[in-house]
């Protein structure tokens, strides 16, 4: 995929050139609001054209040894949910959220069984992740492995 043809950037996160998979990097105000433009970076680069009415509500409850490893943790479990169920994320609300544990309501629709999802991603890496905290709240950079 060449930057031209990566769906146009939202609010909060920006798609990064990288060699070989993809990279995103992420801004938020607070960490939840990091954690919630991932979740729609990760929307657009997996089902960018769909738009999906929401169907299906999910509690997910996660906990991890640091906030890197739970950002991966929950972008791994959207992943997981939309490749396994066949649905599509229309928006993810962080409802707890501390350094280590997360509690967030998210809301699926279908896919419909016509349209092709644009990119396969394999997963999601620690690769150069960390997320930083300054003045202007928090970012971090995140690479999927296509």
């Amino acid at each position: 995929m060449t930057k031209d043809n990566y769906p146009k950037p939202d609010k909060g996160w920006t798609f990064l050139e990288h060699t070989a998979d993809i990279r995103l990097e992420v801004h938020g105000d607070t960490l939840a609001d990091l954690f919630v433009h991932a979740a729609a970076g990760l929307k657009s680069l997996i089902s960018p054209d769909i738009e999906a009415v929401p169907e299906t509500e999910l509690e997910i409850t996660l906990e991890a040894d640091t906030s890197e490893e739970l950002l991966v943790d929950w972008l791994r479990e959207l992943l997981f949910i939309s490749q396994t169920r066949q649905l599509v994320m229309v928006r993810a609300q962080i409802t707890d959220l501390s350094e280590i544990n997360l509690k967030a309501r998210v809301y699926f629709g279908t896919k419909p069984s016509d349209v092709e999802t644009s990119l396969e991603i394999k997963g999601v890496t620690y690769h150069g992740l960390s997320i930083d905290k300054n003045t202007a709240g928090y970012s971090a950079r995140i690479v999927f492995d296509i």
